[in-house]
């Protein structure tokens, strides 16, 4: 019918967001004493789960709980990949972190001596990340790569999207039935001429009423947002001399028939500066370094993550809290 849409695709930038939330992440609750890799002054926080809570994974013998899991998988967004996952990543980075500020000597500085596991986390995080990792320039060979590959971000051009009404001509039809698809065509570009702020179902509607009672095959379809090299040239012509979404064009004859066809909405043109792409994917390849910085930071501590992969397959069928 018309041509493919040659669209860039846009590159993906991996983003891994790890979100901070207070989830209690300590040695399992019960009575003895505590176990013994525990400094005297702790900030892992007293624990709260309830008694059917489980385990989901240990971070350095640490317990990472199946509840941290579940109230963190709630806050990260509804469209990311692999929810819970995401979810049990951060209460994971969550237990590090924390690891790492007692490591530090952090829970006995002034300032956090009496504030909780989180308020540790928070500190480390403010002095050793977002103190190094506040401007575009700081992560500049980063922003720089992410720029190439998204170059053609820089120059967006318009793409329409469209809804056609198509009194079918088949080839070598009779001149009669040819004057009445175009006779039709006009009629339904005479209605629609005035009218604003119409809908896809608008056309059809009023399509079909039109050509109720004809022989003449009517076809309606949505097409997807195409710049207008990429269709046929009497529909580019027609669709990119409508001047406003939610209007309709004039009937004009295409190889399959008379049309008449409505600007849906699609792309609009854009243009940006190196200096502004960088900028809008600043904040995506930070909270990227950030896993990166908690990561090299385990690294560093010598810490052994243990997942157990059974117990967090459970918790997507709702036989764990």
């Amino acid at each position: 019918m018309m041509g493919n849409a040659v669209t860039p695709e846009r590159p993906a930038v991996g983003v891994l967001a790890v979100v901070l939330a207070a989830c209690s992440s300590a040695p399992a609750p019960g009575p003895g004493p505590a176990p013994a890799q525990a400094p005297a002054h702790t900030v892992i926080a007293t624990p709260q789960q309830a008694a059917d809570d489980l385990e989901v994974a240990r971070v350095n013998g640490r317990a990472v709980w199946a509840s941290c899991v579940s109230a963190q998988t709630a806050k990260v967004p509804a469209d990311a990949t692999d929810r819970r996952r995401a979810a049990l990543d951060q209460c994971i980075a969550f237990e590090l972190l924390a690891q790492a500020a007692e490591a530090r000597g952090l829970a006995r500085a002034p300032e956090v001596a009496e504030a909780t596991r989180s308020a540790a986390v928070n500190r480390l995080v403010e002095t050793e990340f977002e103190d190094r990792y506040r401007t575009v320039a700081d992560l500049q060979p980063a922003i720089d790569l992410a720029v190439s590959h998204n170059a053609w971000r820089m120059h967006i051009v318009q793409l329409r999207g469209s809804t056609f009404a198509r009194f079918v001509v088949p080839k070598d039809a009779p001149p009669a039935l040819e004057a009445e698809a175009h006779a039709l065509a006009e009629k339904l570009a005479t209605e629609l001429a005035g009218e604003t702020g119409l809908f896809p179902a608008h056309l059809a509607a009023a399509a079909r009423r039109i050509a109720a009672g004809s022989k003449i095959e009517l076809v309606v379809s949505d097409v997807q947002p195409m710049h207008q090299d990429d269709l046929v040239a009497p529909y580019a012509r027609a669709l990119y001399g409508i001047f406003e979404v939610g209007r309709t064009s004039p009937a004009f004859r295409t190889q399959w028939g008379w049309d008449v066809t409505m600007w849906t909405g699609g792309v609009e043109p854009r243009e940006r500066t190196r200096e502004e792409l960088g900028a809008e994917a600043f904040p995506d390849i930070r909270r990227h370094q950030f896993q990166l910085w908690v990561t090299q930071l385990g690294k560093r501590l010598g810490l052994h993550i243990e997942v157990d992969q059974a117990t967090v397959a459970r918790l997507d069928t709702g036989d764990a809290p």
